[in-house]
């Protein structure tokens, strides 16, 4: 990303490349390099107390057919790199209880971590639209949501034909969920009440922090694990690249160009960007600022359809090696599935958008 940034901007920028290098470093780029660095504190924090263990088990007392699509979506509400390796580790013996095969595995644990993706306002994508855009997540949310009510179908539909209906019940007790009141405070002050959300996860990991007594030694290994320069080098460079794009003028030519197919163009970029990289955010740094004059109304959801779809499809999308990975699993065998759901999802989501 670096390396485009400069092939781009140097010969269309020339000298002003440094005015828009140095303006990229504002409170925008704080707000949201901030808010990632925070959700991965609070997920570091939360999967390594017993509080991540107990959910699990509540889970399981809901069913295991239940279980194996839920742990997955629970710990998708903690956004993390190749995220879906952990939830793996949680769910593999539900997988193994219920006799699934490995591409099986791969393809629920790996579909149901990403549903929230494009509603969840932790997740990067999200974060960096709203920078970008200038909306609050509940402006986002109301556009973007059909896509993961879609998903959230699409995924139950396989999932209830690859699952067997026959399960064998054992009584645990359910007061185990009550550990998931994390995640109703962050979307219950964020989305609720569209309080900044730097503000919104301190408050969470400070009570978090006090109810289950995080010792100093985990809160510095956490604060360590989430300075991760990778992450954060490649959120700034999004920054920088989209104010590059703006500043040459890109987006009003593409849009009195492509204005005649604009729906088509879209979804199109955000898929292709996202498909090639891998990285789930890139359709919004790299395609957004491009197209933003054609991101009103159904332009966003579109939008964000096409990234999502992209992403999911992604063979270099480290939660789908990952989860391959841990399952032993053929990446082709496992497509059939994705395949089936991006589908689904797609003719689901598309009429969806055209009724809101």
């Amino acid at each position: 990303m670096g390396i485009g940034l400069l092939i781009f901007s140097i010969p269309s920028l020339g000298y002003r490349f440094i005015d828009v290098l140095v303006g990229s470093f504002n409170r925008e780029m704080l707000n949201t390099i901030t808010s990632l660095f925070l959700s991965m504190m609070l997920a570091y924090l939360y999967r390594g107390t017993d509080a991540s263990k107990k959910m699990v088990a509540s889970m399981e007392s809901l069913g295991r057919r239940f279980a194996s699509a839920s742990i997955p979506a629970v710990i998708g509400l903690l956004p993390m790199p190749a995220g879906a390796y952990i939830s793996a580790g949680l769910v593999d013996p539900v997988y193994e209880d219920l006799g699934i095969n490995k591409e099986q595995r791969t393809f629920i644990n790996y579909w149901f971590r990403h549903i929230w993706s494009p509603i969840w306002p932790l997740y990067q994508s999200i974060i960096l639209a709203s920078a970008l855009l200038g909306l609050s997540f509940t402006s986002i949310v109301s556009r973007t949501w059909p896509i993961s009510l879609s998903s959230v179908i699409a995924g139950t539909i396989l999932a209830f034909k690859i699952l067997p209906k026959s399960e064998k019940n054992e009584r645990r007790s359910a007061s185990g969920l009550v550990h998931l009141w994390p995640f109703a405070l962050i979307a219950l002050l964020s989305i609720a009440f569209s309080i900044p959300l730097p503000i919104t996860l301190i408050a969470a990991i400070a009570l978090f922090s006090i109810i289950y007594r995080v010792s100093f030694s985990d809160i510095e290994k956490a604060l360590r694990y989430s300075l991760d320069l990778t992450l954060i080098s490649l959120m700034m460079i999004s920054f920088i690249y989209g104010n590059a794009i703006d500043a040459s003028g890109l987006p009003s030519s593409l849009t009195n160009v492509l204005s005649r197919f604009s729906l088509l163009v879209v979804f199109l970029l955000p898929f292709l960007m996202v498909f090639s990289t891998g990285f789930e955010f890139t359709f919004v740094a790299l395609a957004f600022p491009a197209i933003e004059p054609l991101l009103g109304g159904r332009g966003l959801s579109i939008a964000f359809l096409g990234g999502y779809l992209g992403s999911m499809l992604s063979p270099s999308h480290a939660c789908l090696i990952m989860s391959a990975k841990f399952y032993r699993s053929s990446l082709g065998k496992s497509y059939r599935y994705i395949i089936k759901a991006v589908a689904i999802t797609a003719a689901l989501a598309f009429t969806m958008i055209a009724l809101i």
